[in-house]
């Protein structure tokens, strides 16, 4: 058995974990920084700008500027030992169109626009990583990139990182992680998807062209409506009866148009409806699409109406890495505490295009709570309500640190007997 090239420093974690603390008043002012200038979409020249300063305050960060063909940011950072391995750490840094309520001194000053999702709290947690580690480069060899990602909420920038600014290359990465905050987790721990953090995405438009005529004589129209119902009340046996498999799948329509207010006397010529699809595996969306529109020829066969289709797949699943998941529980205990970290065991269909990612290297998702112990319940993602728990910053910077700490020392992630690092850090 070849000899284990890193062991785990006994006082590393108290250390991430001082310097965490140390950290939480300067994250929690960029947080509300962010947090007032939100920007949708990959134009986002202030939120960039906030980014950027405060990466090129941190000793060691060589800032790679205008990635994902503009406001993406890139911090290379090497440790001061001779030999590692390379970890991609990412934050999404956009903002949605939600108008925000009044009520927080550091509300959005963008009307329209609001950090809804907390993806300033990604964008701060990573830079307080960032300055952790930069405190212990000393202490570790190989390389972390800090990866700040516009687009995700249209489900871009990860492949402009990928394919034209060569994020994953020069030098290879080895794994990759990132994280959300979590309205559903308690603030003060993190949940793990043993499976899926994400799923498959897909979306679906469906227009019933049938013969309009007066409501009183349906028997002379071809009712559109009726056609797009049959079909809406099929869609659950289309996933219990077509598609065998026990992964998480489901159809969501979210919207179905028809008609006008103003006129009840008049069976319409249209009807359009459409929604999300969404799968743990990419060969089931696939066949979900297919048997969706098949349902959709057969009903409109019978009703003697027309449609049209359109049938698309937008993005695959974030599927943790196995060989990840031991290794990355355990260093997040040792930040939080052995009581405040979990796998959840079912998967989570979701859409999050870190799916890029985790499709080209090893890679782990993680759910850090937000949810404030005497709150049952708060606010969902994309809500005007959402709030951001500033509390829970030095935590996830600590977690984020000691995994890039750990990631480059090759203690992470588990290998084939004989390697010398197939037991995790006992």
């Amino acid at each position: 058995m070849e000899e284990k090239l890193f062991e785990k420093s006994p006082d590393m974690e108290e250390r991430i974990k001082y310097l965490a603390e140390k950290e939480e008043q300067t994250l929690i002012r960029i947080r509300r920084e962010l947090h007032k200038v939100p920007e949708t979409g990959v134009y986002l020249p202030k939120t960039y700008e906030i980014i950027r300063r405060e990466l090129q305050k941190i000793p060691g960060v060589e800032v790679i500027e205008h990635a994902a063909e503009g406001y993406g940011l890139i911090g290379i950072m090497r440790g001061k030992l001779s030999d590692g391995k390379t970890v991609l750490l990412r934050a999404d840094i956009d903002a949605l169109p939600v108008e925000e309520p009044e009520g927080l001194p550091y509300r959005s000053e963008h009307p329209g626009c609001m950090h809804a999702c907390g993806h300033d709290g990604h964008a701060a947690w990573l830079i307080g990583a960032a300055r952790i580690l930069s405190d212990i480069r000393d202490n570790w060899g190989g390389c972390v990139k800090f990866v700040f990602q516009p687009g995700e909420e249209v489900g871009k920038g990860a492949t402009a990182l990928i394919e034209k600014d060569q994020v994953l290359e020069n030098p290879k990465v080895d794994m990759a992680f990132a994280a959300h905050g979590w309205p559903s987790v308690e603030s003060g721990k993190i949940g793990i998807a043993r499976r899926y953090a994400f799923g498959c995405v897909g979306g679906f438009s469906i227009k019933i062209m049938g013969k309009k005529g007066h409501a009183s004589w349906p028997e002379e129209t071809v009712d559109p409506i009726a056609a797009a119902i049959e079909i809406y009340q099929h869609m659950p046996s289309v996933l219990t009866k077509k598609i065998s498999g026990t992964e998480a799948k489901v159809f969501s329509v979210t919207y179905m148009q028809a008609g006008d207010v103003k006129i009840h006397n008049v069976i319409p010529e249209t009807c359009e409806f459409g929604g999300t699809m969404r799968a743990a595996n990419m060969d089931v969306l696939k066949r979900m699409g297919k048997e969706l529109e098949k349902e959709v020829r057969a009903v409109c066969h019978v009703a003697g109406a027309e449609y049209k289709a359109d049938i698309r797949i937008h993005g695959g699943a974030v599927h943790n890495a196995v060989d990840l998941l031991e290794g990355t529980e355990k260093t997040a205990k040792g930040i939080l505490g052995e009581d405040k970290v979990y796998f959840i065991e079912h998967d989570h269909l979701g859409g999050e295009n870190f799916s890029e990612f985790s499709s080209r290297v090893p890679a782990v998702y993680l759910f850090i709570g937000i949810r404030p112990k005497e709150k049952e319940q708060i606010p969902g993602l994309h809500s005007a309500e959402y709030r951001f728990d500033d509390h829970v910053l030095k935590g996830a910077a600590g977690v984020f640190a000691a995994l890039g700490y750990y990631g480059c020392m090759g203690i992470l992630q588990k290998q084939e007997k004989g390697t010398g690092t197939e037991e995790w850090k006992k």
